[in-house]
Order: C-alpha cells, then structure tokens, then sequence
C-alpha cells in the first residue's frame, strides 16, 4: 500500500473530498468557464428518499450547495454501469424533484430553481465517451444553444485523460491527482508548484500515515472491495456474460459493502454514517 489514499475507493474519496476548501478547488477546476468562481460550498444530506412508496430513492456519494445557492452532485464510478447515462439523468432528476416540493404551485413561483449540476469521475472507459471531459446540457437540436440552463452534466473519463506537462491547467492536475494519488512516483513533480490552497490541502490529509487506527482498517477494506470489484469486472468480460458479469459486481459489491460495515458497527460508528458510506439501508445495518 502506497503512501497516499487512493481517491477512486469509497472511502478515500469521500474522505479526502468532503473538505469544503478541497472541494471548493476541485469544482473551480472542473467548471471554470462554465460558472463563477465559487467561494464557498456547504454538504447536504446525500440520501433522498422516494416521493412515493412504488418509487427509487437515491444516495449519492457527495452532494454540495454553492454560495449562489447551486446544488453539485458528485459521483465516483469504477466499473462500467449498464445504461449509465439514463442513470446519471435519474441522479439529476431526483436531485431537481427533492427540490419542488408536492402542491408547488408555479404561479408563486418567483424564480427558477438553483442549477443542478452532476459530474460523474469514471475510472473506465464508456460507451460513446471519447474524451476526457465531456460536458452536456439541454439545447436546441436546430441552433445548438443552451435551451434551459437549470442543469448540466460533466462525465470526466480519466482512462482518456493525459498528462502535458507543457500545457498545465488546474483541471488537468486534478485529473491526474485522481488518477495517481494513490501511486504518488506517477505524479508530475511540476504540478507541486501549481497547486493552491485546495490541492495542497488534499496532499495532507491523504496522507495515509494520517489516519487513526479506524480509518486505516476502514480504509484498507474499502480498497480491498475496490480491487475486488476490478477482479470482478475483468473475470466477467472474459467469460463474455453480460448479465453475468453485472450481477457477479453487483453481489460482490454489495458483500463488501456489508463486510466493511461490520467493521464499522464494530468501531462503534454511527448507523447513519454507515449507512452513508456503505449505501446500506439502516435495517440491513441494524441487522448484521
């Protein structure tokens, strides 16, 4: 194990980005041009329950408001998710619907709701993705402007990232600090003097010799779930089962879900952060 967390694990990622000044610098990074310089974000409740019994309630993995009031969700994806675009819409959506509360009457309505943005980091290639960043948003077919600007999705495909140390930007150090913060010899040493507040504070609190005992043992079953799911994910590819392979992850997954919240409960942590961490549901916790 390197002397860096790696940030595509669970727990790594969530670790190390729900710091508002870390975050703060990874959002300026990935939406600059796109939006104002964001000066402050604060982290809401991940969980958003269904409206209705017969519906799917969602948990993100880490969900923030700007200080203009802008809803951010932000999402780690590993393995390639079947039909995962309509997924990420389905985040988005439920995000908005949390938002417009049952009998809104819209001619109260005084102003548009705050944009909603999603940007989904995938540690593998997708269908139909052939680039680092790829940015959507509602337009018109016909003149290719913006139609309604209330949402927006960015898919950061890091496998399509590559590093120019000739042409640095701050985006381009964060792609490639998720991409190699857990393997730092793979680093660009120059990104070092290029780094603000946000990166160098990510330096330090991914220090793996930083964590206290719990979060190292956490941290470790996290990356074995991690390792696993790439296992996983290959073995299926090869035996060319598609349903197979989707079920194989997704049992495992949730298998190492559990394992690491036993650990948890063990620790004496919260069944609610368990629960936030792990996507278990509070019975299946309760229930270990």
């Amino acid at each position: 194990m390197g002397k860096f967390i790696d940030l595509r694990c669970d727990f790594g990622f969530k670790y190390c980005m729900s710091d508002p000044i870390i975050m703060k610098s990874f959002l300026n990074a990935i939406l600059d041009g796109d939006e104002d310089t964001i000066t402050r974000v604060k982290f809401e409740n991940v969980e958003k329950t269904a409206s209705q019994k017969d519906k799917r309630g969602v948990t993100f993995d880490l969900l923030c408001t700007t200080n203009k009031g802008n809803s951010i969700l932000i999402e780690m994806q590993n393995s390639c998710q079947k039909f995962f675009k309509t997924r990420a819409n389905f985040y988005v959506y439920k995000l908005m619907d949390s938002k417009i509360k049952r009998g809104f009457a819209w001619k109260k309505m005084k102003k548009d709701i705050p944009k909603i943005i999603g940007i989904f980091i995938m540690g593998k290639n997708m269908a139909d993705i052939d680039k680092a960043v790829t940015r959507t948003a509602e337009c018109d077919l016909d003149t290719g402007k913006i139609f309604w600007d209330r949402h927006r999705k960015y898919f950061v495909s890091l496998p399509q990232f590559s590093f120019d140390a000739n042409n640095i930007t701050k985006r381009d150090i964060w792609f490639d600090f998720f991409k190699n913060l857990g393997r730092m010899e793979n680093i660009d040493p120059s990104v070092y003097e290029r780094a603000d507040e946000g990166l160098l504070r990510l330096i330090e609190k991914a220090k793996i010799g930083a964590l206290s005992e719990k979060e190292h043992r956490i941290y470790e079953a996290s990356m074995k779930a991690l390792e696993d799911e790439v296992d996983m994910e290959e073995a299926g590819y090869e035996r060319g089962l598609e349903e197979g392979r989707k079920e194989g992850i997704e049992e495992g997954r949730k298998n190492n879900s559990i394992q690491i919240a036993k650990e948890m409960k063990k620790e004496g942590m919260n069944p609610s952060l368990i629960a936030k961490l792990t996507k278990l549901s509070l019975y299946e916790i309760e229930t270990l």
